[in-house]
């Protein structure tokens, strides 16, 4: 980005000229005794050279990892040099609200494009402009498939427990009741899922693969619930679908995610990315903001903001959602992650993950760490540990090595993504 140059005393003079004003008459409006009628107290300004060193003192005090075995939901990827240097060009990051397609066509383009890869990886006719976070668009998906009859939410044991928490802070209150299907071996329980199926059901939430990284039984839970009037609404990791059936083509109605594998580093846990996608009978009811396709008066190429319920804006009492806005610097750099790497770079990527996570488990099981689930996993998986969590972290701290995930003092969710070797 380009570095900020106040501008000069000349320059102020020159603009004030201009308008035929002083500072003095800039300030009128603020009522004399609330002024402030000195300099502020600041410190001495620093070269940057100064201030570089300072920075760097202050990000020695954290610790860089070698190797991270960590994932519960934040991944690390290898992100292309080329993403980082695009996203950070000015006219990107500071890029304001699209409202006037006629000024905004960059920005609504790379929205549109983003779009555009969402719904190729689900499968589905359309995705939003994005939404906060993964947790977030589960909990909006939800109220999109509710009905006046139907509002009964069914949510599986092995979606990610912070999903879980923000589902139940939009919807417990309103009168929609919550059920927990069972679990069975690291799984959804089927014969559960089929026993509360009932005609007041608005939806299923479930996570694929879920959060011990198992993959769930996408077909035949999409079989359960096709016959049924409920709305099915998968939480995916975006990497997965470089490898696994599009959630569309297992009977998915609604897919959501969390897209900060694509492109976003950790960050100390944000800002993340939400993803929704829908097919043609649900694009009205997606909450935020959806960029189309059109033509200007030329002919040309254009875009702009369409299909959006005019309630979330002027009459909020009646909108289905209260978001108006999105991630969209976090979406840009998504885009451009898919775009750089391609589509065989997500599937590598995609496939390396699985390697890794599969080699990483068996030569824990040398060691005495035994998979709690026996079912397939995708990047992630679950071990009962020969000793305390705690004792394991603190062993692999010495080594500068991230340890997997403890869920309590005998069990760890470990990671291996591309970049662990």
């Amino acid at each position: 980005m380009a570095n900020y140059v106040v501008n000069t005393k000349t320059q102020q003079q020159a603009m004030l000229q201009e308008i035929n004003k002083t500072f003095d008459d800039l300030l009128a409006p603020i009522p004399d005794n609330v002024r402030l009628k000195r300099e502020l107290q600041l410190p001495q300004g620093l070269s940057e050279f100064e201030a570089y060193d300072i920075m760097k003192t202050y990000a020695n005090k954290n610790q860089i990892f070698d190797v991270i075995l960590r994932g519960a939901g934040a991944y690390v990827h290898y992100i292309p040099s080329v993403v980082k240097h695009l996203s950070a060009r000015e006219e990107f990051l500071t890029a304001y609200t699209p409202y006037q397609s006629e000024l905004s066509q960059g920005i609504l383009q790379s929205i549109f494009e983003y779009q555009t890869i969402i719904a190729d990886l689900t499968g589905m006719d359309a995705s939003n402009a994005s939404v906060y976070d993964g947790a977030s668009a589960a909990a909006e998906a939800i109220t999109m498939s509710l009905e006046r009859k139907q509002n009964k939410i069914l949510l599986a044991p092995t979606l990610h427990p912070e999903t879980i928490e923000t589902i139940k802070t939009y919807h417990q209150y309103l009168e929609r009741p919550i059920v927990m299907i069972k679990e069975k071996e690291g799984r959804i329980d089927l014969d559960d899922l089929k026993a509360q199926l009932s005609d007041d059901v608005a939806c299923f939430v479930y996570q694929h693969p879920n959060y011990y990284g198992i993959l769930e039984d996408s077909h035949a839970i999409g079989e359960l619930v096709k016959p049924t009037k409920a709305k099915l609404i998968a939480s995916v990791n975006p990497v997965s679908l470089a490898l696994l059936k599009s959630p569309r083509a297992v009977g998915v109605d609604i897919v959501v995610g969390e897209a900060q594998p694509f492109g976003l580093a950790i960050a100390y846990g944000g800002p993340y990315l939400g993803f929704m996608a829908t097919h043609e009978k649900l694009i009205r009811k997606l909450p935020g903001r959806i960029v189309g396709q059109t033509v200007d008066k030329d002919n040309q190429r254009a875009f702009a903001l369409t299909l959006q319920a005019r309630e979330q804006h002027i009459r909020r009492e009646k909108a289905l959602s209260s978001i108006c806005s999105n991630q969209a610097h976090c979406a840009l750099v998504a885009a451009m992650y898919v775009s750089a790497i391609g589509p065989e770079g997500l599937r590598d990527v995609a496939q390396n993950s699985v390697n890794n996570a599969h080699y990483l488990q068996n030569q824990l099981s040398t060691l005495g760490f035994q998979l709690t689930y026996d079912q397939p996993f995708f990047q992630e998986f679950v071990t009962d540990c020969p000793l305390d969590t705690k004792t394991v972290e603190a062993h692999l701290l010495k080594h500068n090595i991230l340890a997997g995930y403890p869920l309590s003092d005998q069990q760890m969710l470990w990671c291996a993504t591309e970049v662990v070797n």
